[in-house]
C-alpha cells in the first residue's frame, strides 16, 4: 500500500473513531487525533506551496507561544493540539464521501438554458449542491457551461457567490465545523435563524445584478436532483434533536458516509471498487485542509499559553453585537489580505473563550466572516481555483465582489446584533 492510500486508510479510521466518540463519549477523542495526525504527515509531501507556507506559519507561531509557556511554567494544552480540530477533520473526511453518490449532472446532449431562468437555476444549484459535496460542485457547473475553457464575468459571479453564500448555514461546509470546534455549545438552529437569511440576501442580491444579462449561459437543474441533498439536511437536523448530546460533527460523520455507502451499494454496479479507489485516491486530496487545520490545532495551544502568561487579557470585556461587529469586519479585511478564515478563528476563538460569549453568536460571526471573506478575497482558496481553472486575472474577484462584500457585511452586522437584543436579552 502507498502513502496516499495509508493516509487515506487513516483518515477512513479517523471517521470510525469519530462516531464512536459520539455515540460513547468515553471512547477517547485522542485516537481520532493521533489518526489524523499520522495522515497529515503521511501527506505532508503533497502539500500546495502557498498551504506550505501558512502551515509553516501557523506551526511557528504555536512552537513559539508553547516554548513561552513552558518558560513561564505554563503547561501546554497538549490535548487541543493533538485533538482540538479531530472531530472537525473526521466530518470533512466523511463529507467527502458524499461525493460517490451526489452530482448536479445534467442528461446527455441538453441544451443549456439562457437569460434569467438560467441565472436562478445555476445559482440554486452551485448553492444547494455545494453546500453537501463543496468545491467540486462548482468545477462541474463550471466547466460544463465555460466556453473554450473561461468564463466570463456574471458566470464567474454566480458560481463564487452562490458556492460560498452556502457557508452561511451548510452544517457540511469547513465554515460549519470550524466555528462548533471554536464556539463550543453552539446551537444549529440558532445558526440557522441567522445564517439562512443571510443567505438568501446573499443569492437575491446576486441574482439581480445578474439577470439583467440576456445572453447568460447556465447550467439546467432538475428539481428531483436536490432531494437527496435536502433529505441528508434534514436527517442532521432530527437526529441532533432526538440525540443533543450528540456533537452535530460526530452525527454528520455518521450520516454521510452511512447513506453514500447505503445508496451506492444499491445503485452502482461495482460500489466496493468505486469505494476503495475514494478511499485510496479521492481522501488524500484533502492533504491542504487536513494538514493546515492540524497546523491550526498547534497555534491555537501555544496561543492559549502565551494568553495565559499574560493573564488573560482580553480585548474585550464582554461579547455582544457590537464586539462581534468589530470582529467580523477585522476578519473579512484579514481574509482579503490572504488570512485563511481558519487561523483567524482559531485564534480569536481561542482568545475569546474566557469571555464566555454566547456560542452561537460566536459561531455565526466566525461563519459570517468565512462565507464574506472566501466570496471577495482573491486569495481564497475558491478564487485561486477559479483563477487557476478558467484563467480569470487575480484581481478580478475582489473588482466584481467588492460590492457584494460591503452589503453583506453591513446585513451580517444587523443580523448579528438582531440576535443580540432579541435572543440573548
Amino acid at each position: 500500500m502507498n502513502r496516499r492510500a495509508t493516509a487515506g486508510w487513516l483518515l477512513s479510521a479517523a471517521i470510525v473513531a469519530a462516531v464512536i466518540h459520539t455515540l460513547i463519549p468515553a471512547f477517547p477523542k485522542t485516537m481520532i487525533g493521533l489518526l489524523t495526525w499520522g495522515a497529515g504527515l503521511l501527506l505532508i509531501p503533497d502539500i500546495s506551496p502557498q498551504s506550505r507556507r501558512q502551515i509553516l506559519i501557523l506551526m511557528a507561531v504555536g512552537a513559539v507561544g508553547i516554548g513561552w509557556g513552558l518558560i513561564h511554567r505554563i503547561q501546554p494544552d497538549w490535548q487541543m493540539m493533538l485533538s482540538g480540530n479531530a472531530l472537525l477533520l473526521s466530518m470533512l473526511a466523511a463529507v467527502s464521501f458524499l461525493r460517490l453518490i451526489t452530482r448536479p449532472d445534467t442528461q446527455a446532449g441538453e441544451h443549456l438554458p439562457s437569460g434569467r431562468r438560467a441565472v436562478w437555476s445555476t445559482l440554486l444549484g452551485v448553492h444547494l449542491f455545494g453546500a453537501v459535496i463543496n468545491l467540486s460542485s462548482v468545477f462541474i457547473m463550471g466547466d460544463r457551461i465555460s466556453r473554450k475553457g473561461r468564463l466570463n464575468q456574471a458566470q464567474t459571479v454566480i458560481l463564487t457567490r452562490g458556492f460560498t453564500a452556502a457557508a452561511f448555514w451548510s452544517p457540511f461546509f469547513a465554515a460549519m465545523a470550524a466555528a462548533l470546534t471554536y464556539a463550543p455549545g453552539a446551537s444549529l438552529p440558532q445558526i440557522w435563524l441567522m445564517g439562512i437569511p443571510l443567505a438568501l440576501c446573499a443569492l437575491l442580491f446576486t441574482a439581480l445584478g445578474c439577470q439583467r444579462n440576456q445572453q447568460f449561459t447556465g447550467y439546467p437543474m432538475h428539481p428531483e436532483a436536490l432531494l437527496l441533498p435536502g433529505f441528508l439536511a434534514i436527517c442532521v437536523l432530527l437526529l441532533h434533536q432526538w440525540h443533543s448530546d450528540w456533537h452535530i460533527l460526530g452525527i454528520i460523520a455518521l450520516l454521510a458516509p452511512g447513506l453514500s455507502l447505503s445508496v451506492l451499494f444499491l445503485r452502482h454496479p461495482q460500489p466496493r471498487s468505486r469505494v476503495l479507489q475514494h478511499i485510496a485516491t479521492d481522501l488524500p486530496g484533502m492533504q491542504n485542509e487536513l494538514t493546515l487545520f492540524l497546523a491550526a490545532g498547534v497555534m491555537a495551544a501555544g496561543l492559549n499559553a502565551v494568553f495565559a502568561v499574560f493573564g488573560g487579557w482580553l480585548p474585550f470585556d464582554q461579547f455582544s453585537g457590537t464586539e462581534a461587529a468589530l470582529v467580523l469586519l477585522f476578519m473579512v479585511a484579514t481574509s482579503i489580505l490572504g488570512v485563511h478564515p481558519v487561523i483567524n478563528i482559531a485564534a480569536l476563538g481561542t482568545l475569546l473563550a474566557p469571555l464566555n460569549p454566547d456560542p452561537s453568536l460566536l459561531a455565526m460571526t466566525f461563519i459570517a466572516s468565512w462565507a464574506i471573506g472566501t466570496g471577495t478575497s482573491p486569495f481564497s482558496g475558491i478564487n485561486l481555483a477559479m483563477q487557476g481553472r478558467y484563467a480569470q486575472q487575480s484581481g478580478d474577484s475582489l473588482k466584481w465582489n467588492g460590492l457584494y462584500g460591503v452589503v453583506m457585511v453591513l446585513l451580517s452586522i444587523l443580523v448579528l446584533n438582531l440576535y443580540d437584543t432579541t435572543i440573548l436579552y
